[in-house]
């Protein structure tokens, strides 16, 4: 790149590894790079693979970062110290939580625990019934007594690493009781983090608006000081460019937006990959894709149907523990390179979900590690290449790997090559699992499905799944370990806004609901612009429907150009429809009933025409490479540098393709094809 290029930046923080890419819009050249992560302190990571792309500060025009500390937090329960304010009489909400089971006949089970203890979940007198009129006016006595009981309860605790969350009956109908608490709270506590649910969650149900309200404030305080870390880290290092933070729902806020509102953090790391799978599906010209993001300590599966992405709005952490909030629809599952094999009480291998991580890491890294991993099974079957690990930055250890496998083998009466194939078949079948769970079980056939593999194991696996699947076609992306970053760099300004009601289709006061999409409309374009976002965005519309008398409701798009009485009957239509696709049946003129109303908002950023590689020629393999494949045994490869190939190129498996961040097996059978983008297809 030259001196007066501009370049937009996207920056993907890992379990392993930190990935870096820069992306100039004009020439479509990409530039990349990758470090280790430090779980202890993320912001190094992210300074050093900045420094480590060589580009010059004044470059960067845009820089955004998709973390994963909200969802460490979570999962580490590393979070604050949270004193959970609620209507009297229903402290026990989050405790109670629901009456369903994980596991319906288990005597040992327990319901998880909230992120906030008992003792500080605390009432203050006051009610506001359903229809949002005042029953018990919040009066100031009843704010002093709360105020003492805080008090009390977070004496001994730092105000920096404490949290208050409040949730009040029916506060999304009528906010002024918990605008009222706020900001009483705040000035009573300077200092500490005040989070409210209507701001957090607008949504009916009370414990699901308290869990994701908990878990905000249980976050919030980390997150500001993450948010600072990096504005310092980036002062220091003379980028004086705007930047902002993946959101869950695959957008992106800046930065004093993000640790206002963390829950909408909570798949920031997760959200860009499937957008970069996206872009490459759409340059190979697929529509319909399932996206297979295998890095180092963990699996993301997500779907995109007709070029669209799909988007939930419940989460869990952990079974039972809801956050409700917009998320790219993803399932993840503890599967990457680094997934610890190890075998249980009754003698059967397993496959993660715990990982190596990146240090020590696995055992033919040679930093310590002590446990047999992916990444070693690969090895040893031959799959990765031990002098150009990471384009020859890291060299690995082959022996160490083997004869980890051995003594692993030895307890399964095994070999350390069946030993090898049967850690991956493992990791394989876990991820085909988690496709399963995002296609069979709504009603998609994955077969008629491409598998877009990347992440640094991607496409090491992405073989086996499809054979697993049924799937005929693999989209490998161009940098497929640096996917998630890449789309970050791609991402898009959006705003999700929700509005909870109760109507039914027998009765439904159309002009009302006319009106408040029009207000949500209003108000998601205002936060656009106060994103930075200046042009005319895209609006999408939905409402959430279910029959009348079930517990759970799904979201049906109005299509056209607007909302009208025509475009709502016609939804009721679609949602008959998707009832049926959903559970093999619907209920023809039964009544429906509507939840909630949502209006998306989306900035579209211009995505840059990458540079297309030379076509023609015959390229040469680098050398040749015994190769284990399951169904032929070791056979005799070549391999190929993926910068060697030109476009329009195509091959025959067996042969390996050999790139910085990935690696690429072709199976015996398997037809390579590198397209005029220089994304490569590969048809089994």
């Amino acid at each position: 790149m030259n001196a007066n290029t501009r370049v937009r930046c996207g920056i993907d923080t890992g379990g392993t590894f930190t990935d870096f890419v820069a992306v100039d819009e004009a020439s479509g050249e990409l530039v990349a790079s990758k470090w280790p992560s430090s779980h202890d302190n993320p912001v190094e990571a992210i300074v050093n693979v900045v420094k480590e792309s060589g580009l010059p500060p004044e470059s960067i025009y845009f820089l955004i970062l998709g973390t994963t500390v909200a969802t460490n937090a979570l999962i580490q329960r590393r979070g604050a110290y949270v004193v959970y304010v609620t209507t009297e009489g229903f402290e026990d909400v989050l405790y109670i939580q629901r009456m369903n089971r994980r596991y319906h006949y288990s005597y040992e089970w327990t319901k998880p625990l909230p992120f906030v203890e008992m003792r500080n979940c605390v009432g203050v007198r006051e009610r506001i019934d359903a229809k949002g009129q005042v029953v018990v006016p919040l009066e100031r006595e009843s704010m002093e007594q709360l105020a003492r009981e805080v008090e009390a309860r977070l004496e001994g605790h730092r105000v920096e690493d404490s949290a208050i969350a409040v949730c009040l009956l029916f506060s999304y109908l009528n906010p002024d009781h918990e605008l009222r608490l706020k900001e009483f709270l705040q000035s009573r506590f300077p200092g500490v983090a005040v989070s409210i649910s209507h701001e957090v969650a607008p949504i009916w149900r009370e414990y699901e608006r308290g869990s994701t309200v908990v878990a905000d404030a249980f976050v919030k305080p980390l997150l500001q000081r993450y948010v600072n870390s990096v504005r310092e880290s980036l002062d220091s290092l003379g980028l004086s460019c705007p930047w902002a933070i993946m959101k869950s729902n695959g957008g992106h806020a800046s930065a004093s937006a993000a640790e206002g509102q963390p829950v909408n953090l909570i798949l920031s790391g997760q959200s860009g990959g499937i957008i970069g799978g996206k872009y490459f599906g759409d340059l190979a010209e697929q529509q319909d894709l399932i996206t297979v993001d295998m890095g180092g300590t963990s699996c993301d599966v997500g779907v995109v149907q007709g070029g669209k992405l799909s988007y939930i709005t419940n989460y869990e952490i952990e079974w039972g523990l809801p956050i409700s909030a917009p998320f790219v629809d993803l399932t993840a599952i503890g599967a990457g390179g680094g997934s610890v094999a190890w075998i249980d009480k009754g003698g059967f291998l397993r496959v993660g979900p715990q990982s190596a991580g990146a240090m020590p890491g696995p055992l033919c890294y040679g930093r310590g590690g002590t446990e047999v991993t992916v990444t070693d099974a690969n090895l040893t079957l031959g799959r990765l290449n031990p002098e150009y690990f990471l384009g020859g930055k890291m060299k690995l250890e082959a022996t160490r790997a083997r004869e980890g496998l051995a003594k692993l083998g030895s307890e399964l009466s095994l070999s350390a090559v069946e030993a090898a194939q049967a850690v991956i078949d493992m990791a394989n079948e876990n991820m085909a699992n988690a496709i399963r769970l995002v296609s069979i079980e709504r009603g998609l056939d994955p077969r008629d499905f491409s598998l877009v593999a990347f992440g640094g194991a991607g496409p090491l696996h992405a073989g086996g799944i499809v054979e697993k699947m049924g799937m005929t076609r693999i989209v490998i992306p161009l940098y497929p370990g640096l996917c998630s970053a890449f789309g970050a760099a791609l991402a898009d300004f959006q705003v999700d806004k929700v509005w909870s009601t109760n109507y039914r289709s027998d009765g439904m006061d159309g002009d009302l609901i006319i009106e408040q999409f029009r207000d949500l409309e209003a108000a998601a374009r205002d936060e656009l612009r106060e994103e930075g976002f200046s042009a005319v965005p895209e609006i999408l519309r939905s409402i959430s429907m279910r029959y009348a008398g079930q517990n759970y409701e799904h979201d049906v798009s109005l299509e056209g150009g607007g909302v009208s009485a025509e475009s709502l009957q016609q939804a009721f239509g679609e949602f008959h429809r998707l009832h049926e696709q959903l559970y093999g049946y619907s209920i023809s003129g039964e009544v429906i009933e509507m939840i909630r109303v949502n209006v998306t908002a989306v900035g579209r950023t211009r995505k840059p025409r990458l540079r297309a590689p030379p076509s023609g020629g015959d390229p040469r393999p680098r050398q040749s490479r015994e190769v284990f494949f399951d169904r032929s045994g070791f056979v005799s490869c070549p391999v190929y540098r993926r910068d060697d190939l030109p476009g329009q190129f195509s091959l025959v498996g067996p042969a390996m393709i050999e790139e910085a961040d990935s690696t690429i097996p072709v199976h015996p059978g398997h037809t390579l094809r590198v397209d005029r983008n220089g994304v490569i297809s590969i048809l089994a």
